[in-house]
């Protein structure tokens, strides 16, 4: 339980810096116009990040973890032990929107996996899940108004969001996963 609670921690602080990066870029952007280069490695909005994020690559789990201000860090707000059982977290929605966008869309994609060749149909589920989670749609899309290329996006999507992703696999493929849902707080009372 413990690696699965860090894998999903781990996942939502990459998809909240990789996020944060691009709102930071967009926000510096604004200021002192869009940068030609290396964009998300530049400028001065991107000061305080930079240290914590991006001084190595790829970003330790600490690196990732320091963006995340306190209060929006993924909180484990309730467990019910029953059948079925069920985790509740209290986060930022958005970060938590591509988690459970992503483990829904592979859970669909897997039910067609049997007659698709192997490698094609791991780059055919990276693909997807970069097209189909229209929140992380969004911030690819800003980024590119600003000057990124595919190049540029390639780094920060594997190591802040697919590769993070892929590590809730494992347990989602040994049923620890079942499901995930966004519930409102109206919903649950």
């Amino acid at each position: 339980m413990r690696d699965l609670l860090f894998r999903i921690e781990h996942s939502y602080n990459c998809v909240f810096a990789f996020e944060a990066l691009v709102d930071a870029t967009a926000k510096t952007s604004r200021r002192f116009g869009p940068w030609p280069e290396a964009w998300f490695f530049a400028g001065p909005g991107l000061t305080a990040m930079r240290p914590r994020l991006l001084m190595t690559w790829p970003p330790t789990v600490e690196a990732v973890a320091a963006v995340v201000p306190p209060r929006h860090r993924l909180v484990l707000a309730a467990v019910r032990l029953e059948s079925p059982g069920a985790w509740d977290f209290i986060a930022k929605l958005n970060p938590l929107e591509v988690i459970r966008q992503g483990l829904n869309d592979r859970h669909e994609r897997r039910k067609d996996h049997d007659y698709r060749e192997r490698a094609e149909s791991r780059r055919l589920e990276l693909e997807n899940q970069l097209l189909e989670n229209k929140v992380l749609r969004e911030k690819i899309s800003i980024a590119k108004e600003l000057g990124a290329t595919d190049q540029d996006l390639s780094p920060l999507l594997n190591e802040l969001v697919l590769k993070p992703l892929s590590a809730l696999e494992r347990p989602q493929d040994h049923a620890l996963i079942e499901a995930a849902e966004i519930i409102s707080d109206d919903e649950q009372e």
